[in-house]
């Protein structure tokens, strides 16, 4: 790809549906911490210029010793402190790109969570691709459950069709000016978005759909770390 590519991972979650006294980014999968194995993914993508990582303030040592050096992650990330909320965090990831970018280059970014440890190329580069034609691109799979739509007093009122329906994944990939300009709208607007793409639509940007995968995890609950301790030995099987 003609330009420059930047990721942001975003990991700075509680984990209270985890129930755990430990961050879920920072839990173990087979020897290795969610994080880092997440991290993997996109530190060696060929043609990626730089990762940021955005974690809570108070963190950022802990995951410099105790995340990054032993898995010779501390070199080659920027570690980047989170905000209020995720929508703050991510700007603040955006904000150290924007430093980082040369002023005529052209810039595409990903945006990802830290706790989706099985991406591939194969959901990234689709996805890469849609942004730089389209300016905005998000990895999605169908929605294969029967939905239906509920009153106050918990009656199924009818099904939803669910032919036009999809459930949307990370990384999702933007024209690095695009998704800015779109961040700095939704805070003059006192816009709160459920995730980037919709902070793009905000500003009237249409967002283009490709391929995503089942595999590709988000790790919010133990069902979901069970899940991903069975995806690493598939994963082991197949090598």
């Amino acid at each position: 790809m003609d330009c420059d590519i930047f990721a942001i991972i975003v990991a700075g979650g509680r984990g209270v549906r985890m129930a755990s006294t430990l961050r879920k980014q920072y839990l173990d999968l087979a020897g290795i911490p969610i994080l880092a194995r997440t991290l993997k993914q996109f530190i060696d993508y060929k043609g990626i210029r730089a990762v940021v990582v955005v974690v809570p303030d108070q963190d950022i040592e802990f995951c410099n010793d105790e995340i990054f050096k032993p898995h010779g992650l501390e070199d080659r990330v920027l570690l980047v402190a989170g905000g209020k909320d995720r929508q703050a965090s991510v700007r603040n990831g955006l904000l150290a790109i924007m430093k980082l970018k040369e002023a005529d280059n052209p810039c595409l970014v990903m945006i990802h969570d830290g706790v989706r440890p099985f991406v591939d190329d194969a959901i990234i580069q689709p996805c890469l691709e849609g942004a730089l034609r389209h300016g905005a691109a998000i990895p999605v799979i169908p929605v294969t459950d029967t939905l239906v739509r509920g009153n106050k007093e918990g009656f199924a009122l009818r099904n939803v069709d669910r032919n036009a329906l999809f459930q949307v994944q990370t990384p999702q990939c933007f024209d690095l000016d695009l998704v800015f300009a779109a961040h700095e709208h939704a805070l003059e607007t006192k816009f709160i978005g459920t995730d980037d793409a919709s902070l793009v639509e905000h500003l009237g940007h249409r967002v283009f759909m490709t391929p995503g995968s089942s595999t590709n995890i988000k790790i919010t609950t133990r069902d979901d770390l069970t899940l991903a301790q069975v995806l690493v030995t598939l994963e082991r099987s197949k090598a």
